[in-house]
């Protein structure tokens, strides 16, 4: 049992009652994550719509958001959005072997230079952002212009927020593989 325990249906707050019903219709069951937050109903209810906006929408293609996360989420150690983003990530393109690789991706065949570029970033950003400097930028702007880079550095952020809430409250991954 982890820290907080997440709430069944019947449990949940009349506020988060339709979003417990969106959840389980989409998902077949609501996710961990979820039923953790909604002890705060509020918050919840706020942040599925800027996950959504974050991570579902924009103009990076999915492939290169899902490697980001999955990177980010590697870094922190976090087994629950790991998980969750290795399935994510197979549907988004990402192969097998990639996955596999992700850890010794400076070296590997596997990844071209864009993706290098855009998991070294979320490296940088996950490992400490205040110690980026424009120089180490560059490699990132030929793949990237400002609207995009802000729409990267925010699906890093994202993964970061969800690493720290599922390992602070000690849930079980219920997601992926």
């Amino acid at each position: 049992m982890g820290v907080v325990n997440p709430l069944t249906k019947e449990q949940a707050s009349p506020e988060v009652k339709t979003t417990f019903e969106n959840l389980a219709a989409r998902a077949g069951k609501v996710p961990n994550i979820f039923a953790a937050m909604a002890h705060r109903p509020a918050v919840l209810n706020a942040f599925l719509p800027l996950y959504k906006a974050v991570v579902n929408e924009g103009t990076i293609e999915v492939k290169y958001k899902e490697l980001a996360y999955l990177r980010a989420s590697m870094v922190n150690g976090c087994e629950y959005c790991t998980r969750a983003h290795i399935a994510s990530s197979k549907g988004a393109g990402v192969t097998a072997e990639q996955i596999a690789a992700l850890p010794f991706y400076t070296r590997s065949p596997l990844f071209d230079e864009k993706e290098k570029a855009t998991i070294l970033y979320a490296d940088r950003v996950t490992r400490g952002a205040s110690g980026i400097r424009s120089p180490a930028l560059q490699e990132l702007r030929k793949f990237y212009d400002e609207g995009q880079i802000v729409e990267l550095t925010l699906t890093i952020c994202m993964a970061n927020f969800t690493n720290r809430f599922n390992d602070a409250t000690e849930l079980i991954p219920d997601l992926g593989v």
